[in-house]
């Protein structure tokens, strides 16, 4: 399960730092406890989004080997403006604006899969985290959720766990008697 949330987390990262259209950002990346730290320091890398996941529901079973994993993913938008609290959601001459910003947000990631197997992205609650001035400048931050979903397998007893690696190695071509063999022991 974690790599796939791992991937969907990477692929949202990547799709927005792609995006022509938000070549205005200074920082994409995955969400850290940025808003935990001084945030005079941190609004320095604003306009800015971070990914991160936020959890999900139950799974629910298809049949006795499989599962739908609902899982939510959350986008965090942040701008700053040097005008007031107002223009870091509305915007101004040359700055983006928190509104906007959660407006191409959508736009990009609504109805994606980057080609992953998952359920295509669907845009949830949107969130006031911040909406404040800071050190002389407006501050203003939202969170947007997306939900999707994926099929996660049971595993058979030869995947849970590989502790052995049988190794044959045949010396002559066309001949299928191992001349050779090594047993690999994981721990």
């Amino acid at each position: 399960m974690t790599d796939i949330i791992s991937q969907v987390e990477t692929a949202i990262i990547t799709e927005i730092k792609a995006a022509a259209g938000m070549a205005y950002l200074k920082t994409v990346d995955s969400y850290g406890g940025q808003f935990d730290e001084d945030l005079g320091e941190v609004i320095r890398s604003y306009p800015a989004v971070w990914v991160s996941y936020a959890g999900g529901a139950k799974p629910k079973p298809l049949g006795s080997e499989k599962y739908l994993v609902p899982a939510t993913f959350v986008t965090f938008v942040a701008a700053r403006n040097l005008r007031n609290e107002q223009s870091t959601r509305h915007g101004s001459p040359g700055e983006v604006g928190t509104y906007q910003l959660l407006s191409d947000v959508r736009t990009l990631l609504m109805r994606q899969d980057f080609g992953l197997a998952i359920e295509h992205l669907k845009p949830g609650a949107v969130r006031t985290l911040y909406n404040t001035r800071i050190r002389n400048a407006g501050l203003s931050v939202f969170s947007l959720e997306w939900s999707t979903a994926f099929v996660e397998k049971v595993p058979s007893k030869d995947e849970v766990d590989l502790l052995k690696i049988g190794l044959n190695y045949t010396l002559k071509p066309g001949d299928d008697i191992p001349d050779a063999s090594d047993l690999l022991t994981l721990s």
